[in-house]
C-alpha cells in the first residue's frame, strides 16, 4: 500500500494546450509553479495521423487525472486542423470533466510579442514567428525525439503598452485582422474582434484607429505560440472562469468552399 498518497492539493493541478490551427501541432502544459514544457512538430497534412500518439507521449509523466483544464486555439487557422484540434480538446474536457478555454489563434500570437516602439500608422511590423512570452510559464525543454522543436525563451514581456492589432492570411485574398489591448496582470481585452476582411477595409480600420498600435503579422510558426494558449487560458483561471465543454466552439472565420 502506497504510504503517501497525493493530497488533495496535489491532483489536478496541471493546464494543457493545444494548437492545431496551422500547419504545426503545439503543444504546452505546466502546473504554473515552475514545472513546464512545451513541443511543436511541423506535420503538415499528417497532423491528424499524429495527433493523439504525439499528445499521449507528451503529457508523460503525467496522467489525464492531472488536469485542472483544457485550453486549445479556437482559430482563425486551417479549417481541417483547427476542427481536429477542437473535437480533441472538447473530448478530453467531456470526459475528464474539466473547463476547456478557448483562444483566438491571433490573441495568442499578439500575446507572445514582446513590446515595440510604438508604429506610424499604415505600417507593417514583421516580426520573427512568436516562440512563447515567458509572462507565466518557466518552460523547461522537453525530452529530445525526432521532429521536435523546443523553443527557448524569447522575452519577459507582458508590459502594458500601446494597442496590438494582429493580421493573418485568409482565403481568396481577404484578412483576418484583430486588434487587443496586453497587459501582464489581466491578459488581453478585445478592442475588435477577430474578422474577416478585406485588406482595403482592414486597411480603412486601421486608419481610423484612435490610438497608437503596433502592426503585426502572422504568417507562420503559428504552434509555436501555444504556450501562450496556456498562459491566456491561466489567466482566465485565475479570474474564476470555468467554461463548459458544450461551449467551446471553433472560429472559422471563412467557409472553406469558396461561394459558401
Amino acid at each position: 500500500m502506497n504510504s503517501h498518497p497525493k493530497s488533495a492539493t496535489s491532483v489536478k493541478k496541471y493546464g494543457l494546450a493545444l494548437h492545431t490551427a496551422s500547419r504545426e501541432l503545439g503543444f504546452a502544459i505546466s502546473n504554473f509553479a515552475g514545472e513546464s514544457r512545451c513541443a511543436t512538430w511541423n506535420l503538415d497534412r499528417d497532423l491528424a495521423t499524429h495527433l493523439h500518439q504525439y499528445l499521449v507521449e507528451f503529457i508523460q509523466p503525467q496522467t489525464w487525472a492531472d488536469l485542472a483544464f483544457i485550453a486549445v486555439a479556437k482559430g482563425p487557422g486551417g479549417f481541417t486542423g483547427t476542427r481536429i484540434g477542437m473535437v480533441t480538446a472538447r473530448t478530453l474536457a467531456q470526459q475528464l470533466d474539466i473547463p476547456i478555454f478557448t483562444i483566438s489563434t491571433l490573441a495568442a500570437f499578439a500575446w507572445a510579442q514582446p513590446p515595440q516602439p510604438p508604429l506610424i500608422k499604415g505600417g507593417l511590423l514583421e516580426l520573427e514567428p512568436p516562440l512563447h512570452s515567458g509572462r507565466l510559464l518557466e518552460l523547461e525543454p522537453p525530452q529530445p525525439r525526432a521532429g521536435t522543436h523546443h523553443p527557448p525563451p524569447l522575452h519577459s514581456g507582458g508590459l502594458l503598452r500601446d494597442d496590438v492589432a494582429v493580421q493573418m492570411p485568409a482565403q481568396r485574398g481577404q484578412l483576418f485582422g484583430a486588434v487587443y489591448s496586453v497587459n501582464q496582470d489581466s491578459g488581453l481585452n478585445e478592442l475588435f474582434p477577430d474578422t474577416v476582411m478585406t485588406p482595403e477595409s482592414w486597411q480603412e480600420k486601421l486608419d481610423g484607429w484612435g490610438n497608437s498600435y503596433q502592426l503585426i503579422e502572422a504568417t507562420s510558426g503559428l504552434g509555436a505560440s501555444v504556450s501562450s494558449v496556456l498562459e491566456l487560458a491561466y489567466l482566465e483561471w485565475q479570474m474564476g472562469s470555468r467554461p463548459d465543454w458544450s461551449d467551446a466552439l471553433p472560429f472559422y472565420g471563412q467557409h472553406p468552399v469558396k461561394g459558401n
